[in-house]
């Protein structure tokens, strides 16, 4: 298997794609419930990976994962939307 592969089958497990939606829309919640959870799979991710080559990847999914987290709650404040947890 090349690298390339390697880390695609990695990677697709870690952040499977979405399946598609089936009846309503999403709402702003469900992106919001979303974002939290590619958020702990990110922290996840970056606690278990061992690999030096890795560990870059694993520090910028975290970061961008948690930065869309953290967007999304404030723009629900500002738009004055409670989110049931």
């Amino acid at each position: 298997m090349k690298p390339g592969n390697i880390f695609n089958a990695v990677t697709s497990k870690i952040f499977p794609e979405d399946e598609p939606v089936v009846g309503q829309p999403p709402t702003f919640g469900d992106a919001v419930e979303r974002a939290r959870r590619d958020w702990v799979t990110a922290k996840s991710y970056f606690e278990a990976v061992t690999d030096p080559d890795l560990v870059d990847h694993a520090i910028f999914a975290l970061e961008a994962a948690e930065r869309k987290y953290m967007y999304l709650i404030k723009r629900a404040k500002i738009e004055g939307l409670t989110l049931s947890s």
